[in-house]
């Protein structure tokens, strides 16, 4: 696909972000993407005959090219693979891992954790495990080879992408940390007349000819062209100059890691999605069930009486993922019972129906933690829109083949490193452990001893790729979902789920509903500008729910299947650049 080609699909993208549509049929393969460019690559897989694995991991190789604000592959991320020959479902956690000289207490200074340390600069770089994952996921599910998976990716480095709105936004955020670092200088930003590092117009074209040589390596090469040799050493040195504590032998051991789908139901719906470490997964479950025992006639999403139950079920998961989540590998982990029957209606029967409960008293200890006591003027951070991560990839193919991938360098540019002479920019997975105990992240997340830095450990995650099965048949799936936004992206896709099955809403419209937040700390209710209307905010507020408003979250990306007609339609996020295509 020539330049002006890709640069008119985006302009349409932008066109369409501006109102709401009904998604349209398709008869073949239906992807969703936060990007043009990755969502054309995977049509294109498609058309060249294959699978939705092709499709997928093809996407995930473009997205990291046109939004390195968001992914690459220096980063990490988790998939659910659905076959829909054998209806059996295989996940993959290639998600990043903490260097071996990592240390429980490499961001604390005189008992207090470093503003920064975890965020920015070479310091917070974790093992990057997304080579790995997505040639592994094309080895394993994929038909086509890596040549022809990677081309589209080598392209778009080569031949330079245009800063969007949405660029410019994300750079703009993290611009500071992008001076600090003379690769990422030379690679995101342009010298103003007077020599200054200054943020690229939109229009500009980017080049990344240094990343193309990377991935021409590891078409040719696999996953050991970016785990030892030239790379490795330059990913490495470049990190160690800098102060961090990634090595060579770092990543010649990264492994990936094979996982069982977490499995719950709502509402006659099989749902497979992502287990520990991710927690994402294990709060969809939770919600899901705990709403349905609440509500088992049915819910409706915007009814006050009906929201603040979810509210506070939702508040009861972060609780959960506060005490619990963690590394499965390095903490025992009590998932089978945090998802069980009786554990959901234990966190049904503690809410009470007329009133907000406060965070705190579900968790007592985290008043007294430094960082979480509530006040006036809360101290964790209410995530800014300039700054989300991550992005998400959902694929059904004609055969039933389903992959919901979801990716991410975890903070806007991650850590603002590009390992030198080979346009690989690094995450700073470091920040999703707990610095300190208790203490909050980037996103006001507070977690626990389970998720403390340990040497090889995985870091507690949001991401939630889910796919819901039809009712009629359970090995076939109905809907491929999930969303970046840090940790909005549960909450996000429980609402997309509630939307389509509760609801009966078209795709299109279930993305594009306003959203609503709660994560236990801070102790507020976030509703995005479109959310809820002010009768419902006020009967909220007459519940004890502490309203804050905020522009907007997520990126959700969908693909569903009509269990009646099987056509297929996919749905992107109109808040954002992506697009929605498939196959007539």
């Amino acid at each position: 696909m020539g330049a002006a080609a890709v640069r008119g699909l985006a302009v349409v993208a932008l066109l369409l972000a501006c109102v709401a549509h009904a998604a349209r049929p398709y008869r073949g393969g239906a992807v969703a993407t936060a990007y043009p460019q990755a969502s054309a690559a995977a049509l294109e897989m498609l058309e060249k005959g294959g699978n939705a694995t092709d499709a997928a991991v093809a996407a995930a190789f473009v997205a990291g090219v046109v939004g390195p604000y968001h992914s690459g592959i220096g980063g990490g991320g988790f998939a659910l693979v659905h076959d829909g020959g054998s209806g059996e479902t295989k996940v993959l956690d290639f998600r990043e891992v903490a260097p071996k000289a990592a240390t429980r207490d490499m961001y604390v200074k005189d008992g207090k954790v470093v503003p920064g340390l975890s965020t920015d600069g070479p310091l917070a770089v974790a093992v990057p495990g997304a080579v790995a994952g997505y040639l592994q996921l094309l080895k394993e599910h994929g038909k086509l080879p890596p040549s022809v998976v990677l081309a589209p990716a080598i392209s778009a480095a080569r031949k330079g992408i245009w800063v969007t709105p949405r660029y410019h936004t994300m750079a703009n955020g993290r611009l500071e940390c992008l001076r600090r670092d003379e690769e990422a200088s030379r690679i995101f930003l342009v010298k103003s007349a007077e020599g200054t590092l200054e943020l690229p117009p939109v229009g500009h074209v980017l080049k990344q000819p240094d990343l193309a040589r990377t991935l021409e390596g590891l078409a040719k090469g696999g996953a050991r062209a970016f785990y030892s040799g030239r790379v490795a050493k330059a990913i490495a040195g470049t990190v160690r100059a800098g102060g961090g504590v990634l090595t060579v032998e770092d990543l010649a051991s990264y492994k990936t890691r094979p996982r069982q789908p977490l499995e719950g139901s709502y509402r006659g719906h099989r749902i497979l999605t992502m287990p520990p470490p991710s927690a994402g997964g294990v709060a969809v479950l939770q919600v899901l069930g705990t709403l349905e025992k609440l509500r088992p006639q049915g819910f409706t999403f915007k009814d006050p009486e009906a929201l603040h139950l979810y509210v506070e079920a939702v508040r009861r998961a972060y609780v959960d993922r506060a005490k619990y989540l963690g590394d499965p590998d390095f903490s025992d982990v009590p998932t089978a019972r945090l998802v069980s029957s009786g554990h959901l209606a234990d966190l049904a029967g503690s809410i009470d129906p007329k009133k907000a409960t406060l965070s705190t008293s579900l968790l007592p200890q985290a008043a007294g933690v430094q960082g979480s006591t509530l006040t006036d003027k809360p101290a964790v951070l209410t995530p800014e829109p300039e700054r989300k991560n991550t992005t998400h990839i959902s694929v059904i193919d004609k055969d039933g083949n389903a992959v919901a991938l979801t990716t991410t360098v975890n903070y806007g540019f991650g850590s603002c490193v590009v390992a030198k002479g080979t346009g690989v920019l690094l995450n700073d997975e470091m920040d999703d452990f707990a610095a300190q105990p208790g203490v909050p992240n980037a996103y006001g997340l507070v977690t626990g001893e389970p998720n403390a830095i340990q040497p090889g450990k995985v870091p507690q995650s949001s991401m939630s790729p889910t796919l819901v099965f039809s009712r009629e048949d359970p090995k076939r799936v109905m809907l491929a979902v999930g969303s970046p936004g840090g940790s909005t992206i549960p909450t996000t896709v429980i609402q997309v789920i509630s939307h389509v099955v509760d609801s009966g809403m078209d795709v299109a419209r279930a993305v594009n509903e306003g959203r609503v937040h709660h994560q236990y700390l801070p102790d507020e209710l976030w509703v995005d500008r479109w959310g809820l209307e002010p009768a419902t905010l006020t009967a909220l507020e007459a519940r004890g729910h502490k309203i804050r408003r905020v522009e907007q979250w997520g990126d959700a990306e969908a693909v569903f299947v009509d269990p009646k007609t099987g056509l297929r339609y996919s749905a992107s996020d109109p808040r954002n650049e992506g697009m929605a295509l498939g196959q007539d």
